[in-house]
């Protein structure tokens, strides 16, 4: 293999060959989709002079999340006025040393403003290859070392994206599938790509919309594909081949928080007062699913649902957080965080942990009763977009900047 460059290949090779923890692995977008962290241990306090293992500056501003496999980093980045360098990165988890850094060309200009998106979606990863996707439309797959398996452009394939906010819907991983959304103000899709070739496995038109909901892979239910955010509604797919199974309608503000399952069913968030809700996955002689109960008060804008020991959690858009119970729907608790969230919360050991934005992170008790444990301040400037947990230690992602804590 031909070195690339930004990369020591001693360095990569004792990355590849550390023996990472079974907890090492956080492979996309919130984890598996539900934002619950294996194991325990991880800190509750930290600043730049406490707990701080490494602090990395990026080559170039990426608002996606790190997902780690093993003892590598991955996450996207992009620079250039009309984004006209993408790079998709990988670090050490032991050191947040930059291993590689493979860079691709847009195949649509969209010029960078705090308005659009900027390298949003979320990559996945495997045991054999990293998985990206660029809001302009780039398509492609990575081994652990940097190198090119296949690549595509959906723009090329199925139209420019067009919207004011761009695309950030992140990938999800389901049975041999890598699973996209393009949800925008043209023809909009779901589709499934073979994890090996990148050709399509199945793709399932749309309706037109901008919505930044990501998928989710319901493990305990044969991998079943739920998405909200298109049409205001909650559907269902089979994931060996698109398939609608169920559809439920009525749902209104869910075109940003994803659905989190749980065993038997799942949460569904949204922005609008009465549209937050349980519901209770079909029976093999039921149409649809059933509505368990629906929030009372509570909402969430940028993040979504946390469902962690018998409890749901909800941040609204201003950065007032709710738990309620998991069985009813009644309000335990509401207290105000430090301030906005964009990071969907994370449930570690006993512990609940809120990113602001920019405030900081508030570090609550897991329970029915409210007790904040601690106010750890900001680690940079900019806004926290993207945590991943794993090994007792979260990755904090800043636009370019991905800090360690442990």
């Amino acid at each position: 293999m031909k070195p690339m460059p930004h990369y020591s290949r001693r360095r990569f090779l004792a990355a590849c060959l550390a023996v990472p923890s079974l907890a090492a692995q956080w492979t996309g977008f919130r984890g598996e989709g539900t934002s619950r962290a294996s194991g325990n241990g991880y800190p509750r306090e930290w600043s730049p002079e406490k707990n701080l293992a490494w602090d990395t500056q990026l080559p170039g501003y990426g608002q996606s999340s790190p997902v780690l496999h093993g003892s590598q980093v991955f996450l996207t980045a992009l620079e250039g006025a009309y984004k006209e360098t993408l790079s998709v990165l990988s670090l050490s988890l032991e050191t947040g040393e930059l291993l590689w850094r493979r860079n691709v060309s847009p195949t649509q200009r969209i010029r960078v403003s705090n308005m659009v998106s900027k390298a949003a979606p979320t990559p996945a990863a495997d045991a054999d290859s990293v998985y990206v996707f660029f809001e302009t439309g780039e398509f492609l797959a990575l081994s652990h070392a940097g190198e090119i398996r296949w690549q595509r452009s959906l723009v090329e394939e199925y139209g420019e994206f067009r919207g004011r906010h761009g695309i950030g819907s992140s990938l999800r991983l389901a049975e041999n599938g890598v699973v996209a959304l393009a949800a925008h103000s043209g023809p909009s899709f779901l589709l499934s790509a073979d994890k090996k070739t990148g050709k399509n496995l199945w793709k399932n038109e749309r309706p037109q919309g901008i919505a930044w909901s990501t998928p989710a892979v319901c493990r305990h239910r044969n991998q079943e594909i739920i998405l909200a955010g298109s049409g205001d509604r909650l559907d269902a797919f089979r994931s060996r081949d698109g398939s609608l199974l169920w559809s439920l309608d009525g749902l209104e503000g869910n075109r940003v928080p994803s659905p989190t399952p749980f065993p038997g069913g799942a949460i569904v968030g949204s922005s609008k007062r009465g549209h937050n809700l349980a519901i209770r996955f079909p029976g093999e002689d039921e149409a649809g699913p059933s509505i368990k109960w629906r929030a009372a008060n509570a909402t969430t804008y940028f993040c979504s649902p946390l469902v962690y020991r018998d409890q749901a959690y909800f941040v609204n858009k201003s950065g007032v957080a709710y738990c309620l119970s998991l069985a009813t729907g009644e309000e335990l608790w509401t207290r105000r965080l430090q301030g906005q969230n964009w990071v969907s919360p994370i449930g570690a050991g006993d512990q609940i942990y809120f990113f602001s934005m920019r405030q900081g992170t508030d570090v609550l008790r897991a329970s029915s009763r409210f007790e904040k444990l601690a106010e750890n301040p900001p680690l940079a400037a900019g806004r926290q977009y993207g945590v991943a947990a794993a090994d007792a230690a979260f990755l904090i992602r800043y636009g370019d900047r991905l800090i360690k804590v442990a």
